[in-house]
């Protein structure tokens, strides 16, 4: 078949299997806010996973790790020695640079470029109407870092009348670990009736530990379940009808995590056993005070939101062989650094975001619009040190030297080999505008554009040996001025049905590296033709494509989407295997194309069966390289921690028990493909242990039975008990064969919830 054939096959497949499916009427819409303002998920032009807080509760989806599993195409790796996360969908997907998917509270943006060190905010899934999964660029209305979509966390609101309360519990055993916990409580209330509302919810969850220490020297067995996660987190909202056209609504976020220590374990010690000379912990607070202001203008209503986000991340890991591997080449398996040996990292984020925009009320006219405009400023802060005293005893045992004279430098006061402070400000301004003309009966045309303008500035100090001496850059500025259109076509040939094409631009702004000592170096830059790393990287952005179709029945709704993308100058980290350091570039270009499938049918009333599927084959288009060598990617290489394959089937069936119960049992299979977790095997940094990810599945069985507003619920979840590895990494461990850094499956859990509504 002829490369994008199946683009068009997959329409027009869709087209037929909207024919078959009837038309529908007096259906309750599911609202989405997916263009800005609340419409039927229906009638919007986007392939949209829809989760609200019924769903959640069923999959028992905690954080975004397991909202991803059950979104195809939507992905969550972890990568680094830090454990840092970044999601990626439709394979739009860099572990560096500014994010490529836009994560959002309500209105509020809360990512953060990605430092190999800290990713975006763990958020927690309480307290929740819904959450969005917009597939495919979203740059036009939410801005650069959209690029491969944005996912939004949609809060439950204050309401003006009545009350209402909710409180659950959870607590689950997971096999070979510890006990997971869990509590979480809102309350809502109208204050003055029609005039003053507030919603206030709590949640506090420690998650079970898994890993297993045992002593480096002996191996003798230490602590278990170090690795447990604690979590307490905090929202208030309070809603003011001014007059009879003003709302105010003032809100507060809190969230602060405590990791015990890293979920990682040595390879060499088997699953779930690890041997760190000291305990890794860390530290994540996240404080988000925002307002949000709705004024009817009559035919439009503005809508005004401002926030300002505080993050403080903080974390140590674990150094001790870092000398003995880097250094001394691994000629001594096994050697630690005596004493402490730790790197400490602390980023500060710090981000202040305006949006004011104005949309027509008639959902019905013939032209509906959108208008606004968003600035925002933008502070990160990393600072890193790494503590090994101990080292200038360890060389002068293996090498008869000191560090001195082995890097013509003395370790720093309080043994610091390394340290280095770098500060990233951002500023974004930017216009956009959106524009949906029913030109005729059934016949939608959308046409949108953002214009940004969009300066950041870098600094860096690092001093140390291992740093090469003192060094000081910047500040370095760069700006980028994107623009991002978007246009769709789509048809509306019954009630519930919708056929559509689109094509929008998605963009990412560039930056600036850190010192990459060249002397220390020279070895791993001359292998790529390099005499030093560039002083910064070049934005990088795609093109996507999409014919969708979305059609709903009473028994059956269908969704099907296919999608090309094609995406240029992309943003990746090099690693240089033998000096430890690494710089961004940008590695040409790639074509993702894939498919999205939604399936929800009710042969019975009682019984729903809803199957999910995506597909996405995202590779490199040329080689990249000296000379066109391929020695970092070649053409047809596979984007790292892309799996082609990703799914759901769920069943969900409902019954009735004597005294007025109701209950139901849902069983949910998840699958995740194999995928790569570098881009070629003719790269320099080529290592055959970690570089093929094996592909997951896990079962979830949920059994409840409630009655007038409380539930009870038994469940497991990876009821097969599946092992597969998640996360390989050899970055402390690049070419001596020295065990690797590994993550598997959370092994069964087996747990009881219960949860009042008032």
């Amino acid at each position: 078949m002829k490369e994008g054939a199946w683009f068009s096959g997959a329409a027009l497949t869709g087209l037929a299997v909207a024919a078959a499916v009837p038309a529908h009427a007096g259906e309750p819409a599911l609202i989405v806010t997916a263009r800005r303002v609340a419409e039927a998920e229906d009638r919007v032009p986007i392939s949209i996973v829809r989760l609200d807080a019924g769903d959640l509760a069923d999959r028992d989806a905690d954080d975004l790790q397991d909202i991803a599993r059950a979104v195809p195409n939507l992905t969550v790796p972890t990568v680094g020695i830090f454990g840092a996360q970044q999601p990626a969908i439709r394979g739009v997907y860099s572990n560096i640079g500014a994010s490529t998917i836009g994560l959002y509270v309500d209105d509020v943006p809360v990512q953060i470029r990605s430092l190999e060190v800290a990713g975006n905010p763990d958020l927690r899934t309480f307290d929740l109407d819904r959450v969005e999964v917009l597939r495919g660029p979203q740059g036009t209305l939410f801005g650069a870092n959209s690029m491969g979509g944005t996912i939004r966390y949609v809060t439950r609101q204050p309401e003006l009348e009545g009350m209402n309360a909710a409180i659950s519990g959870e607590l689950a055993a997971v096999r070979g670990g510890g006990l997971t916990r869990e509590i979480q409580g809102a309350l809502g209330t109208a204050i003055v009736p029609d005039r003053l509302g507030a919603r206030i919810s709590g949640y506090y969850r420690r998650d079970a530990g898994l890993i297993d220490h045992v002593d480096p020297a002996t191996g003798a067995p230490g602590a278990d379940d170090i690795d447990h996660v604690t979590t307490a987190a905090l929202r208030g909202a309070a809603t003011a009808a001014v007059g009879e056209k003003l709302e105010l609504t003032p809100a507060l976020f809190y969230q602060r995590t405590e990791r015990a220590d890293l979920p990682f374990y040595e390879s060499d010690l088997g699953p779930f056993r690890q041997s760190a000379s000291l305990r890794q912990p860390g530290r994540d607070r996240f404080l988000l005070p925002s307002l949000t202001m709705r004024f009817d203008l009559g035919s439009a209503t503005l809508t005004s939101a401002t926030a300002w986000l505080e993050r403080d991340n903080w974390q140590i890991v674990d150094y001790s062989g870092f000398f003995g591997e880097i250094v001394l080449g691994g000629a001594v398996p096994g050697i630690r650094t005596p004493g402490s040996s730790f790197s400490r990292t602390t980023v500060h984020q710090r981000s202040f975001t305006q949006e004011i925009r104005i949309a027509s009320h008639d959902g019905d006219a013939p032209f509906r619009w959108l208008i606004g405009g968003f600035y925002g400023l933008s502070r990160i802060v990393m600072e890193q040190h790494v503590v090994e005293p101990g080292i200038e005893t360890l060389a002068r045992e293996q090498l008869g030297l000191g560090i001195a004279d082995i890097f013509g430098l003395p370790l720093l006061p309080g043994g610091i080999s390394y340290h280095s402070r770098q500060t990233i400000r951002e500023r974004t301004l930017a216009a956009f505008g959106q524009l949906d003309w029913a030109f005729a009966p059934r016949w939608e045309v959308t046409a949108g554009l953002r214009v940004s303008y969009a300066p950041l500035s870098f600094r860096l100090m690092s001093e140390g040996p291992f740093a090469g001496g003192s060094n000081a850059i910047g500040p370095r500025h760069q700006k980028d001025v994107p623009v991002t259109p978007y246009a769709s076509l789509s048809w509306r040939p019954g009630e519930g049905r919708l056929v559509y094409l689109s094509a929008g631009k998605g963009f990412r702004g560039g930056g600036t590296n850190g010192a990459v000592p060249a002397d220390q170096c020279n070895a791993d830059l001359s292998a790529l033709g390099r005499s030093r790393a560039p002083d910064s990287y070049g934005s990088d952005s795609l093109w996507s494509y999409e014919a969708g179709v979305k059609a709903g029945g009473r028994r059956v709704t269908m969704s099907l989407a296919a999608f090309r993308i094609d995406w240029q100058q992309i943003q990746q980290s090099i690693t240089l295997p033998n000096c430890g350091f690494s710089y961004i570039d940008n590695l040409g270009a790639a074509r993702n194309q894939g498919v999205e499938l939604a399936v929800q049918a009710r042969p019975v009333p009682p019984l729903t069966i809803a199957l999910s599927l995506g597909f996405v084959d995202a590779r490199f288009r040329r080689a990249i390289g000296p000379d066109g060598s391929g020695a970092i990617v070649a053409a047809g290489d596979r984007v790292p921690y892309v799996p082609r394959w990703s799914g759901t089937l769920a069943a969900r069936y409902a019954f009735a028990l004597p005294g007025r119960l109701e209950g139901f049992v849902r069983s949910e299979w998840q699958h995740a493909g194999r995928y790569r977790r570098a881009p070629s095997v003719h790269s320099i940094v080529y290592d055959p242990r970690v570089y093929a990810g094996a592909g997951n599945d896990a079962v979830q069985i949920r059994l409840g039975v409630g009655r007038d507003g409380w539930r009870l619920s038994a469940f497991a979840d990876n009821l097969l008990d599946s092992r597969a590895i998640l996360f390989r990494n050899a970055e402390l461990v690049p070419v001596t064969g020295a065990p690797l850094r590994e993550r598997a499956q959370r092994p069964r859990t087996i747990g009881l919830s219960a949860g009042l509504t008032l």
